[in-house]
């Protein structure tokens, strides 16, 4: 048992220090475009867009990422996002809920988008635009969401100017 939580924890560890810290993805300079966006080649689908360049590249590319409305309701549900944002709103003025509370949704979408990308850099690019489907990364992504949400929420949270609740 022990040992199984071990090397839970070191598959976790690595698979963040991987994402973090990667020397192949600290070659690529990322810059966010535009998103999320419905897509118009698949209504269920929505898209961010990030330009991305290496180092060794004369230029850079734009880099779409798509992502299935389903797995953005499963990846929220598995965050405990309704739960986690309604504490983080807490201190905000009522009137402004709901437009903090889009902003918040959108900045979800840009984090889940970003994390792929970041997924596909390990991987990396060609020096071509393209579009990468976030279920490519399907169980990575599980991962880094069940293991390391702060990753996603504190993007939102910092983006947001609000101050971390003492029970998220």
């Amino acid at each position: 048992m022990v040992l199984s939580s071990l090397a839970q924890w070191y598959n976790a560890f690595e698979l963040l220090m991987t994402i973090l810290s990667s020397s192949d993805v600290a070659q690529y300079r990322v810059s966010f475009f535009f998103g999320p966006e419905a897509t118009d080649h698949r209504p269920d689908h929505v898209r961010c867009v990030f330009n991305v360049k290496k180092r060794s590249w004369k230029g850079g590319v734009q880099v779409a990422v798509d992502v299935a409305r389903g797995h953005l309701a499963r990846a929220r549900e598995r965050l405990g996002y309704q739960a986690w944002l309604g504490r983080l709103l807490e201190p905000v003025e009522q009137t402004d809920h709901e437009a903090v509370a889009r902003r918040a949704d959108d900045l979800f979408v840009q984090a889940i988008c970003s994390c792929t990308l970041h997924l596909a850099l390990r991987t990396g690019l060609e020096q071509e635009n393209q579009a990468i489907v976030a279920e490519a990364f399907g169980a990575d992504l599980d991962r880094v969401i069940d293991e390391h949400p702060e990753q996603l929420t504190e993007q939102i949270r910092l983006e947001l100017d609000l101050e971390d609740s003492p029970d998220t």
